[in-house]
């Protein structure tokens, strides 16, 4: 039976860490992925990385639609050492985070991208995504690299978030900040 990771939220190191590379063969990761899609559906996410569980791995898992499409089954894509390629055109969503509770912006990305990540059996694909998707894993990509955000945003978006920041950040201490479910 999967299990509840614990949530780290801005504040703590760990989420400005760049992750490290991911071998297959590393003991528990079979499980670790199970846990990582399991919070990320408890939590409703269409996303979760590795370091926002405390674990400073390059793996995330996302599912954009589950949550947007009605009776959307949840179909968990696992990308371990993803890299962006390419990307192109720009668009402007508005993202929020499990790690940042409460703050939402909108964030200019690349409107398509090229990407290639490896799957839990260790076969490597090269894909495009556009739209909703391609800002999910820019999204998640960016935590692999230690980026929340709230660091695309220009000065003017910043300043209208920066009281939720800081608030965000001093409740973080010696990676104690978990939040609750209820929170």
């Amino acid at each position: 039976m999967p299990k509840e990771l614990p949530i780290r939220i801005l504040g703590d190191e760990i989420l400005r860490t760049k992750s490290r590379e991911v071998d297959l063969n590393e003991p528990g990761l079979k499980e670790f992925i199970k846990d990582l899609s399991f919070t990320m559906y408890l939590r409703d996410g269409v996303g979760l990385a590795a370091n926002q569980v405390g674990q400073a791995l390059r793996i995330f898992v996302i599912d954009p639609y589950w949550a947007r499409e009605e009776e959307a089954e949840m179909n968990p894509i696992v990308m371990i050492n993803p890299e962006i390629l390419s990307g192109e055109g720009e668009q402007v969503y508005e993202e929020g985070c499990i790690s940042l509770p409460d703050i939402y912006a909108n964030v200019q990305r690349p409107n398509k991208i090229e990407y290639r990540y490896m799957d839990e059996e260790g076969k490597v694909h090269t894909k495009q995504a556009e739209g909703y998707e391609a800002v999910v894993i820019q999204h998640e990509y960016d935590h692999l690299e230690g980026v929340v955000f709230t660091d695309h945003l220009g000065t003017l978006s910043r300043l209208r978030v920066l009281p939720k920041l800081k608030a965000l950040e001093s409740r973080a201490v010696d990676g104690v900040n978990i939040r609750s479910k209820d929170e």
